[in-house]
């Protein structure tokens, strides 16, 4: 085999246009798809980035969230504690207040009754004495009802 010119110029031509290649298509395409690449991983670190942070916003509003609803409970609790005390007070007051009433009520029956009672007494004593006069006349002398008497027939008769 023999080398010639040809060959030799053939090789020569053959890098000169791998050389020539490389800077004007292999090299800008090899760029651009460095930069696409770079482009991508930071486009897909800011997402990740982005996505803790939405995940961080979602855990704080949960949180926020559970807390609020256990301050709403805590305030309802209290409340209904509150309005529990204040039914009780004035269920208290109105039976205090009940009872003074009926004991009132009750004496001044009672202090009734014993009026009452006395008036009788009276009473029954004039209209025995007037029946005895009526019955046995009047020049009939007796002996007029004692109080012990008259009791005794009230209670009778009560």
């Amino acid at each position: 085999m023999e080398i010639n010119a040809t060959i030799l110029i053939s090789a020569i031509s053959f890098l000169v246009f791998i050389f020539i290649m490389n800077k004007i298509l292999y090299q800008p395409v090899l760029d651009i798809m460095e930069k696409r690449k770079n482009y991508i991983d930071a486009n897909k670190t800011e997402a990740q980035n982005h996505k803790q942070k939405a995940e961080g916003l979602i855990a704080d509003k949960d949180s926020k969230i559970a807390e609020a609803r256990r301050k709403s409970r805590d305030i309802v609790a209290a409340k209904s504690e509150a309005l529990k005390e204040e039914k009780t007070k004035v269920l208290n007051d109105a039976k205090t207040s009940a009872a003074s009433y009926f004991s009132e009520e009750k004496q001044s029956l009672v202090q009734q009754k014993e009026q009452t009672a006395l008036n009788m007494k009276f009473d029954v004593a004039d209209i025995a004495n007037r029946l005895t006069t009526k019955l046995m006349g009047q020049g009939v002398a007796f002996e007029p009802l004692n109080e012990h008497e008259i009791e005794e027939v009230m209670k009778k008769n009560a």
